[in-house]
C-alpha cells in the first residue's frame, strides 16, 4: 500500500512537470485597425459606422467614428478582414480585404461620397 502511494505521488509530480513544459506560455497578441473616415472635401465624417468581418472564421466588430472621423477596432486576431463603412447621407463603402497582423496596427482611411439628393 505504501509503495502504491509513492508510485501515485511520483506520477502526479511527473504530470505536474510535464504539462507546463508542453505548453507555450506567450502573451496573446492581437492587432487592430484604425484610421479616419472622410468625405470628398477631406472633411471628417462623424458618427459613421465601421464594421470589420473576419474572412476565414466569421465574426465581426464595429466602431463609430468620433467627431474628427477617427475610428479604432482592437483585439483582432491576425488574419484577413473585410471592412464596411456607412453614414447617413453618404454612399456605403466595402473594402474586400484588409490584413491584420498580430501585435500590429493596420491603418485604413476611408473615403465616403455624399449621396445625391433624390427628387
Amino acid at each position: 500500500m505504501r509503495s502504491l502511494k509513492y508510485v501515485l505521488l511520483t506520477l502526479l509530480i511527473l504530470l505536474a512537470i510535464a504539462i507546463p513544459s508542453s505548453m507555450t506560455f506567450r502573451p496573446s497578441s492581437t492587432g487592430s485597425i484604425e484610421g479616419f473616415v472622410i468625405d470628398q472635401a477631406g472633411l471628417p465624417v462623424a458618427r459613421a459606422t465601421v464594421q470589420v468581418s473576419n474572412i476565414m472564421y466569421g465574426g465581426s466588430h464595429n466602431a463609430v467614428t468620433q467627431p474628427n472621423g477617427f475610428y479604432r477596432i482592437v483585439d483582432l486576431a491576425g488574419g484577413r478582414y473585410s471592412l464596411w463603412a456607412e453614414a447617413k447621407g453618404y454612399s456605403s463603402v466595402w473594402i474586400p480585404i484588409v490584413t491584420v497582423e498580430d501585435g500590429q496596427t493596420t491603418r485604413k482611411d476611408i473615403l465616403l461620397e455624399r449621396e445625391m439628393p433624390t427628387e
